[in-house]
């Protein structure tokens, strides 16, 4: 039985997905985690603790238990595992992307400078260093507003929009401080945009064999204007013709080429103008955040962590075949800081036509903190219905009827 490390953060809302198609697949897995999970206990010599924070470290640690036991492959369910799935990969023979290319996934300054030499439709922009002089960097890209981001954050963290010199000069050290918060230095260098004004769309795909394998195309029908940007709806099968998805798709193959992914799952964003340009803005070398997978809407109980574990160890993948209905997902972002006293109206928001799940991330009496500081959303709504619109209406009812109380 071929085995599979699974990298986990402590905090994960993944784990259980991946046990579950594993077993599907009858493959045997281990977790790794910086410290023991809840579940470690049950399952014995099956989970073990390696560095996802020091990556040469973790890549040590999970090379000596390699001695006594066989990994098939190492998979990280997140961007904070990547590195240290790639270094271990590596000393142990196994399939895997390069680490260059982990960290050009991780960094964004270093996808920019990548892509643009791949000659990728992307956002203008300009490297920030500490101390710089903004006004060169802003009339270099031209126009307002712009984006000021952290280069190695993800999930909207620290992400601003600026309307003004005066607001960019604000909007640095508030980046600057959130990714102190997130354990980057507080003086590295921060990205500065342009900023692209259209409908913003997500692509879950991965690569099997070489090959890109799309798995949606999440539409984000609530507008995603700034000054911060929280996600909040995605649904699927996209409103966008034929044509564009077509030209979509070649966009995401050139720039996981340039990016050397041959392996594993992508979640990528683009924004599209009103013009039907397409710009590339970001990729993540894994799968879909939180517990969206559950809105890519997979035919025969399918879930995409059964694709990526079958990727990871070469056997034939399941076969890809999609629902024959539209699939939603409201990602429930905290709107303050503070503690959560508590959620009511869930039985009401369950009851929503179309509706089908409900998921709690966060329970009363756990600090919350909103986008831009952190990433973390209290919870998920799901809906299946018979078209995409209606699918997000009904995720919008739902939400309406939740009282989200934070003190």
């Amino acid at each position: 039985m071929k085995n599979v490390l699974l990298l986990v953060p402590t905090e994960t809302y993944r784990a259980q997905a991946f046990i579950d198609a594993a077993n599907n697949l009858g493959l045997s897995l281990t977790i790794a985690s910086e410290c023991p999970l809840p579940m470690a206990q049950r399952m014995g010599e099956r989970a073990i603790v390696a560095s996802l924070q020091h990556p040469e470290v973790g890549a040590e640690q999970i090379e000596s238990a390699g001695r006594t036991r066989k990994f098939d492959a190492i998979v990280s369910v997140d961007d904070s595992g990547l590195r240290t799935a790639a270094i271990a990969s590596e000393k142990l023979g196994l399939k895997h992307i390069s680490t260059s290319t982990t960290e050009m996934s991780q960094n964004k300054i270093a996808m920019r400078r990548k892509l643009s030499s791949a000659m990728i439709s992307q956002p203008k922009f300009q490297i920030c260093e500490y101390g710089e002089d903004i006004a060169e960097k802003l009339s270099a890209i031209g126009n307002f507003p712009v984006i000021v981001k952290p280069a190695t954050l993800s999930g909207s963290i620290g992400v601003i929009r600026a309307n003004s010199e005066t607001e960019v000069l604000a909007a640095i050290p508030l980046a600057r401080k959130i990714q102190a918060m997130h354990s980057c230095e507080i003086d590295f260098p921060i990205l500065i945009e342009e900023y692209i004004d259209g409908e913003e769309y997500a692509v879950e795909a991965i690569v099997i064999s070489g090959k890109l394998q799309v798995l949606a195309i999440f539409d984000k029908p609530q507008p995603l204007v700034g000054p911060y940007f929280a996600e909040t709806i995605y649904v699927t099968p996209t409103s966008l013709p034929r044509q564009i998805t077509e030209d979509l798709f070649t966009v995401l193959d050139a720039a996981r080429k340039g990016l050397g992914i041959v392996t594993g799952p992508i979640h990528a964003e683009f924004r599209i103008t009103a013009g039907r340009k397409i710009y590339f803005i970001e990729l993540a070398a894994r799968s879909i955040g939180g517990a969206c997978s559950k809105a890519v809407p997979l035919a025969g109980g399918r879930t995409i962590e059964e694709i990526i574990l079958a990727e990871a160890v070469s056997i034939p993948p399941p076969e890809v075949t999609f629902e024959n209905q539209a699939s939603g997902v409201y990602m429930i972002p905290a709107q303050k800081r503070g503690r959560l006293d508590g959620i009511t109206g869930v039985a009401a928001a369950r009851a929503v036509k179309w509706v089908t799940g409900i998921e709690l991330a966060f329970t009363a009496g756990m600090e919350v903190m909103p986008i831009p500081y952190d990433a973390k959303y209290i919870g998920f709504i799901f809906s299946k219905a018979p078209t995409a619109k209606i699918a997000a209406r009904a995720l919008e009812e739902a939400i309406n009827k939740l009282e989200i109380r934070i003190t």
